[in-house]
């Protein structure tokens, strides 16, 4: 997948998490972020055991995290 589909799930993520903040309550914001913030920090530690270094393993893990959104767009 490409970075800038990446972009647009980190988008839709901070969307979604802003207006679950308003509707329901920031502490389920919160939830959604950390949850998110989780999930990266676990992709980004299988990258580096993997072998990758630097920006290529947070690169690959921001693709892993939030790269979902290719299956959205048409």
């Amino acid at each position: 997948m490409e970075l800038p589909i990446a972009h647009l799930g980190l988008m839709l993520v901070a969307v979604a998490t802003a207006f679950v903040s308003v509707v329901w309550s920031p502490k389920t914001g919160v939830i959604i972020a950390v949850g998110f913030a989780a999930l990266f920090a676990v992709a980004l530690a299988v990258a580096l055991l993997s072998g990758r270094r630097g920006w290529g393993a947070a690169r690959a893990a921001y693709k892993f995290t939030f790269g979902w959104a290719d299956w959205i767009t048409p």
